[in-house]
């Protein structure tokens, strides 16, 4: 029975009786998370959402203060490793907050933005510190993304059009 009890408990073989015992982890997460110093080929792409969406509250331990303008603010993590700093105690009918600034916290605290999706009808969602910044103008907080894009598209065709009408019909006659 003894060593039935010994058998059950070791994994590999030891240099004593042939067994090694198995380590027990100290948390059940510790096995899934990565060693420190692993590659993380998907940083960028999370820096990338990151800027997008606007989440650039400093992360803790520093206090939940607006890096422009000095206002304290509710901070929240994302699922993408960022944090976002929210209006403390402000919420608001979704369709009155812009595409790509309507924000929801999940119930474990986790911060998500809904990007360019039409909200539910009655939904309600938190209200991004960075749209009533003192400290940022409008170009900073990009609230009409799609409008910007048409900006930008109707200046090259603006370009465009311009560069056809100085193009003449024909190529001059030389000889």
């Amino acid at each position: 029975m003894g060593e039935a009890d010994k058998t059950s408990t070791s994994a590999a073989p030891g240099p004593d009786d042939g067994k090694q015992p198995v380590v027990p982890l100290p948390s059940p997460d510790q096995q899934r998370q990565p060693p420190p110093g692993t590659p993380q080929p998907w940083g960028n792409v999370d820096r990338a959402q990151a800027a997008m969406d606007g989440a650039d509250a400093p992360e803790p331990p520093s206090p939940p203060v607006c890096p422009q303008c000095g206002l304290a603010g509710k901070r929240h993590p994302t699922y993408y490793g960022a944090y976002v700093l929210f209006e403390p105690g402000l919420t608001a009918p979704a369709h009155m907050v812009p595409a790509w600034h309507r924000w929801y916290v999940d119930s474990n605290g986790t911060a998500w933005n809904s990007g360019p999706e039409e909200p539910t009808p009655g939904a309600e969602c938190r209200v991004p510190h960075r749209l009533a910044c003192p400290g940022l103008t409008l170009e900073e907080i990009g609230l009409w993304r799609w409008l910007d894009t048409l900006r930008q598209e109707n200046a090259r065709c603006a370009q465009r059009q311009a560069d056809e009408q100085r193009i003449p019909g024909s190529l001059p006659d030389v000889g």
